[in-house]
C-alpha cells in the first residue's frame, strides 16, 4: 500500500548522525525540523547513544517497536544486509537513499534486483535505491535530504533525485507548492503508475507531475494515465530525448531510456500533457495549479505595448489558437475607458499611458462578455508617469477578484525594473502570471487542450 510511505506512525532512520556533512544528517534534521510530526523517529547509529537528543539504537532490530517505514543511508556495502534486518524486523516500507548499484555497473544492478526480489517476497516495498527520498508536505514530513518545499496542490514523481530539488526551488519561485514528492531512483520495486495511482486517490494531490527518463512498464503507466486524466491533469517531462540524453540517463539511474516518440504518442493520447522543456514543464504545473478552465476557446489580448500583443498573438498562432473579434456590444463597452486613438480591436493596444484603472476597468469588461472565454493583460513598463511594475498587475488582479475568478486570465509581464513588487503581489494574492509570450501563450493552449480533453 503506498499510502504508508506518506503517512508512517514509526520511522527508523538507519545511519542517523549529528555530522553535518553526512546525508543521515540531513534526513535526521529534516524529519525533526517539524515538531507537530505525529511519526515516532528511532535513530539508529553504531556510535552514538543519543541523536539530537533521541535514544539512538545500535540495531534496527533494538527497536521495541513495530517500524512503518525504515530510511537506509549506509555505505552501499552495507546495504543488503541492513535490509535483511529490515525483513527480519520487519518493517513495512523501506527507502533506500545510498547510491552504488544498478547506475554503477552489472553487479549493482543484480544486488539492488535481489534486494528488491528479497522484499517482494517478505510483503515489503522499497523506494530506491540511489534516491533523495520523499516529503509529504500536507503533514510537515520531509523524509528526504533535500530542502522542503511551500505547501500546495501539486504532487511529484521524479525518477531524478537533483531534478526534484532544482524543481522545488523553480516552483517556489512561480509561487507553487507540492502536497507529495517521491523520487523513485533506479526503481527497482515501487514503480510510477503505482505512485500515481495513490497520488490519483489522494484528495489532497489537484496535478500530477512526472519526470522520467525510463518507464519499465509502459502498458501499465500508459493505463494508469488513461485512468487519472479525466480527473486531474497530468504533466510529464522526459529525459533522454536524443541519444546524448539516453546515453547520460543509463549512467545516472542505470536505467535504459524509453523511445521518446513512442512515449510521447502514449502521453498524448492518455490525455495527459507532455512537455519538450523545462520551462513549459513549470509553466504548465503554474497553469493547472492557480487558474480554472476556460468554457471554450475565445482569447482576448489588451496591453499597454503593441509589441507585446503582437508577440503574443505570434506565439497563439504558433500554437494553433487564434484571437476572437470584438463583437459591437464590447466595443461599446469598452470606449469610456480607451483614449479616442485607441482602436478598439483584438489585440487591443491601450498605449502606454494606460494605469491601474484602466487596466481593471477594461480588463473586467472583458471577463465579463459572455463571448470572451480567455483574457490575456499584456504589460511592459515604461519609465514614467510614476508607474511602479506591479500597479497595473494590480488593477487585473481586482478585476479577476470581482468576477470570482471564473475565467482564465493570464498576465504576461514582460521583464522591467521592480519585478520584484510583481512577484511579491501574485504570491500574496495567489495569481500566475507569465514573464514572456510563448509561456503566456504556451498555457492558454494547454487549458483549452484539457477543455476539449474533457469535453470529449
Amino acid at each position: 500500500m503506498t499510502k504508508l510511505f506518506f503517512y508512517p506512525k514509526t520511522i527508523a532512520v538507519i545511519g542517523a548522525t549529528e555530522d553535518p556533512s553526512k546525508f543521515g544528517n540531513a534526513v535526521t534534521t529534516n524529519l525533526l525540523d517539524n515538531p507537530n510530526l505525529e511519526a515516532e523517529l528511532f535513530p539508529i547509529s553504531r556510535s552514538n547513544d543519543k541523536i539530537y537528543g533521541l535514544q539512538a539504537y545500535k540495531s534496527l532490530l533494538d527497536v521495541p517497536k513495530d517500524i512503518d517505514l525504515a530510511i537506509v543511508l549506509v555505505p552501499a556495502k552495507v546495504v543488503p544486509f541492513i535490509v535483511d534486518q529490515c525483513i527480519q524486523k520487519p518493517v513495512k516500507r523501506i527507502i533506500v537513499v545510498t547510491a552504488g548499484f544498478g547506475e554503477i555497473n552489472e553487479e549493482g544492478k543484480q544486488i539492488e534486483q535481489e534486494m528488491a526480489r528479497k522484499c517482494r517476497a517478505a510483503g515489503i516495498r522499497m523506494i530506491g535505491p540511489n534516491c533523495v527520498g520523499i516529503q509529504n508536505v500536507d503533514i510537515g514530513m520531509n523524509a528526504s535530504f533535500i530542502q522542503s518545499p511551500i505547501k500546495g496542490n501539486i504532487s511529484m514523481v521524479s525518477q531524478s533525485g537533483s531534478f526534484g530539488c532544482a524543481m522545488i526551488d523553480g516552483m517556489r519561485w512561480n509561487n507553487l507548492g507540492l502536497s507529495k514528492f517521491a523520487n523513485i531512483g533506479n526503481g527497482v520495486d515501487l514503480t510510477f503508475d503505482e505512485i500515481l495511482h495513490y497520488f490519483k486517490e489522494d484528495e489532497n494531490s489537484k496535478v500530477l507531475s512526472v519526470y522520467t527518463e525510463a518507464v519499465k512498464n509502459g502498458k501499465s503507466f500508459y493505463q494508469e494515465l488513461k485512468a487519472i486524466t479525466p480527473v486531474k491533469p497530468v504533466v510529464v517531462l522526459k529525459g533522454g530525448r536524443t541519444q546524448a540524453g539516453m546515453a547520460a540517463a543509463g549512467s545516472h539511474t542505470g536505467s535504459l531510456a524509453s523511445n521518446y516518440t513512442v512515449l510521447k504518442a502514449a502521453v498524448d493520447q492518455s490525455g495527459a500533457v507532455m512537455c519538450e522543456k523545462m520551462e513549459d514543464y513549470v509553466t504548465a504545473l503554474k497553469t493547472f495549479s492557480l487558474l480554472p478552465l476556460p468554457k471554450g476557446n475565445r482569447i482576448a489580448v489588451l496591453t499597454n505595448s503593441g509589441g507585446a500583443g503582437v508577440l503574443y498573438s505570434d506565439n497563439a498562432e504558433e500554437q494553433g489558437l487564434k484571437l476572437a473579434p470584438f463583437s459591437d456590444s464590447l466595443i461599446e463597452k469598452l470606449k469610456p475607458y480607451l483614449i479616442d486613438l485607441v482602436q478598439k480591436v483584438n489585440p487591443l493596444d491601450m498605449i502606454a499611458g494606460a494605469n491601474e484603472d484602466t487596466y481593471y476597468q477594461v480588463t473586467k469588461v472583458m471577463l465579463e462578455d459572455p463571448e470572451i472565454d480567455i483574457v490575456v493583460p499584456c504589460g511592459v513598463y515604461p519609465p514614467f508617469l510614476g508607474m511602479k511594475f506591479e500597479n497595473n498587475f494590480s488593477g487585473m488582479i481586482k478585476a479577476w477578484n470581482e468576477t470570482g475568478r471564473k475565467k482564465p486570465m493570464l498576465p504576461l509581464l514582460v521583464f522591467g525594473s521592480g519585478y520584484e513588487g510583481v512577484v511579491d503581489l501574485a504570491i500574496k494574492e495567489n495569481v500566475a502570471f507569465f514573464s514572456t509570450p510563448h509561456e503566456a501563450a504556451y498555457a492558454t493552449k494547454i487549458l483549452i487542450d484539457r477543455m476539449n480533453f474533457l469535453l470529449r
